[in-house]
């Protein structure tokens, strides 16, 4: 629960949130500064991958998929995103 407390500050102080992933550091955005691209994939009722690609942004989205992750740990990755972005649980 530390990084749900640490995302609440951070969208309180309207702040980025960091979390790390298999090793690598991921920066999700203040709420509000997060792109609007993120909102019309919500809206289009995009999946989970597509809305998670658009909360990270193409360049981290490259670096998660360096790490070959399986689809059990896409879920764990998802997890800390929505955590990070203030969001909960994904998709669930």
């Amino acid at each position: 629960m530390a990084a749900a407390k640490k995302a609440v500050q951070a969208e309180a102080n309207d702040e980025p949130t960091t979390f790390e992933f298999k090793g690598v550091e991921f920066t999700i955005p203040a709420p509000m500064d997060l792109s609007a691209e993120v909102l019309e994939v919500i809206e289009d009722g995009a999946g989970e991958t597509k809305i998670m690609k658009a909360i990270i942004g193409e360049e981290q989205w490259a670096a998660y998929k360096g790490l070959r992750c399986t689809i059990r740990e896409f879920g764990e990755f998802a997890e800390k995103i929505a955590e990070a972005a203030g969001f909960g649980n994904p998709g669930n």
